[in-house]
């Protein structure tokens, strides 16, 4: 879709106000060209009668009638499109924000989040002027054009041919100017995005930053971006500045083309006094549309940059949808199966999964261990399709997983990923973050679980206490208990644990596994882990090795087969003799 016809069907919903609204501008416009016809009659009648009092009271009347109903008209126009603009803006922002939230990971990992800062804010403001003042001003000038030109016509064809002579120049210009303020504005919106990635990714990277003592460096690589940015800035003003004067000298030339063959018309008797006063007001009258199309024009291809932009991000499809015929399923057991489960990664020349064959019962525990690189995580993020396997070869409780309603089966599945992530917000507030409205003591309860709940109490403001951006303010364990917490506030019949405790020490992680053994007994748990400690007591231990199972079994079996999981087991007794000496 062309990002003129996606931006043309926002203004479906609002088809009553942008009427109402063009009728405005119509009416207006007719209002005031109702004054230079009162202004040519007054000229004429007071030069043939000369003035009296009543005459003008009469005529000054009608002008000050004619300017009331011109401006309720105004205000009108203004406060329904400019109000119509905003409308349009707060859908195309929330429609934006909503297919980022869509979108599959791997966008991500291509697209930088200050350029896409950039474009749900600096860009969507630029869109809002093509679709509140550009639109408001274009339909001015066109009705204005439409209703004055037959009005002067009748005055005199001849002066109004002489008025417009100029116009093959403007359009001339218009042209060379539209296409290079397109491309400007288009690299100065790409500046924009590249400054706030520059601020974003410093911002959350100051502890590095400054570990490395690089706050230097850094602030000389933002001006460097910054003052591209302005340079780019500068070319597009100096091109801004060229073409709008440009235009008001070519408008200029028909201006004065109608003063001098318009006043000898006038001389001569032609056309009366009245008359040419009439003309030289419609003229007038139209120069202000004109200049107001350039500027127009200008808005308009620094919205079609803009929406350019924004549209490339939403002619992005989702990669995972939900099914349109989904499985009547009511809820989810917890039966988990990967049936000759095969999965590479978009421009991967090796698969990350290789013919991956596992059934997990309801309730089971089940333990996932191998070198980094193994296909854990990736075989972790098949489950609530963060990523999609191919069809038929991971199913949920007897049913392919592409057929279980999306929001059912994530809303079923508690994930801590291997990347602990906290908002900026209340401990308390990320810990209920997957469930509505928790309960205190539901928060509480959780916390307990996780192992986080003595440390909490610890904190100055207990669970109201803010975290920071991203857990800044927390430990690595705390962050990553939190994240536990998070998980299991809403009960599910899954739950995932993707190298959860890798931050924490043995003393705490024995703590934590012994609250979550009990929470475990009622539901299917998938534990990623390094640590032996952590998945011993497992009921079934799946050792990967390059994508495959390269072993299973519970801890003792595993240990008397001597393979790869007896070689890890063995190393980290090793690491912990030699930690203990």
């Amino acid at each position: 879709m062309t990002p003129l016809k996606r931006l043309a069907r926002y203004f479906a919903a609002y088809r009553p106000k942008l009427i109402f609204g063009v009728s405005c501008i119509l009416l207006m416009n007719i209002a005031k060209l109702k004054a230079p016809a009162v202004l040519g009659n007054a000229v004429d009648e007071l030069k043939a009668n000369g003035a009296s009092s009543s005459t003008l009271l009469q005529y000054g009347g009608m002008l000050i009638l004619i300017s009331l109903v011109q401006g309720v008209f105004l205000f009108l126009q203004r406060r329904t499109l400019i109000n119509m603009s905003r409308d349009i803006e707060y859908d195309l922002r929330n429609d934006f924000y909503a297919h980022l939230q869509r979108l599959p990971l791997e966008f991500y990992k291509s697209h930088r989040t200050g350029d896409l800062m950039a474009r749900a804010t600096n860009d969507l403001a630029a869109v809002r002027m093509v679709v509140g003042p550009a639109l408001m001003y274009s339909m001015n000038t066109v009705f204005a054009t439409a209703l004055i030109i037959p009005l002067m016509a009748g005055i005199s064809w001849r002066l109004t041919l002489l008025a417009f002579v100029s116009m093959p120049l403007v359009a001339g210009a218009t042209h060379f100017f539209s296409k290079r303020i397109h491309d400007r504005f288009e690299r100065v919106q790409e500046n924009f995005g590249a400054v706030s990635s520059c601020a974003q990714e410093s911002l959350a990277g100051v502890r590095v930053i400054r570990a490395y003592a690089q706050e230097k460096a850094e602030i000389e690589s933002f001006k460097n971006v910054n003052r591209e940015f302005v340079n780019t800035n500068m070319r597009l003003i100096k091109l801004s500045a060229v073409f709008h004067p440009i235009l008001q000298f070519f408008i200029g030339l028909g201006f004065i083309a109608v003063l001098w063959y318009g006043g000898s018309l006038a001389i001569n008797g032609v056309i009366t006094t009245g008359e040419f006063f009439k003309f030289t007001l419609y003229l007038g009258y139209l120069v202000w549309p004109m200049i107001a199309l350039g500027w127009v024009i200008n808005l308009f291809q620094r919205s079609m940059a803009s929406m350019g932009r924004i549209n490339a991000i939403l002619s992005i499809g989702p990669a995972i949808r939900g099914s349109e015929r989904p499985a009547d399923i009511e809820r989810i057991k917890g039966e988990i199966e990967f049936r000759g489960l095969s999965f590479s990664y978009s421009g991967a020349i090796e698969p990350a999964l290789k013919n991956i064959d596992l059934r997990i019962l309801p309730g089971q525990t089940v333990a996932f261990v191998g070198a980094v690189g193994a296909g854990k995580t990736t075989l972790m993020n098949l489950v609530p399709r963060l990523l999609d396997a191919p069809p038929g070869q991971v199913l949920i409780d007897g049913v392919p997983i592409g057929e279980v309603p999306l929001k059912l089966l994530r809303s079923s599945i508690g994930y801590v990923p291997q990347e602990t992530f906290l908002f900026s917000d209340s401990v308390a507030s990320n810990i209920g973050f997957g469930v509505i409205s928790p309960s205190p003591e539901e928060v509480e309860q959780a916390a307990r679980e996780a192992g986080i709940a003595e440390d909490i109490g610890e904190f100055p403001r207990k669970y109201d206490t803010l975290v920071g951006e991203r857990g800044i303010t927390l430990s690595g364990g705390q962050k990553q208990r939190t994240a536990i917490a998070r998980a299991l506030i809403r009960r599910p019949p899954v739950l995932i644990l993707d190298d959860a405790l890798s931050s924490v020490d043995t003393y705490t992680e024995e703590k934590i596994l012994g609250h979550l053994r009990d929470v475990m007994k009622d539901r299917t748990s998938l534990i990623v882990s390094h640590r032996i400690s952590t998945v011993k007591d497992a009921d079934l231990i799946v050792v990967l090795d390059d994508g495959r199972i390269a072993e299973r079994g519970d801890h003792e079996e595993l240990i008397a087969r001597g393979g790869l999981y007896a070689e890890l087991y063995e190393k980290q007794l090793l690491e912990e003799e030699l930690a203990a000496s």
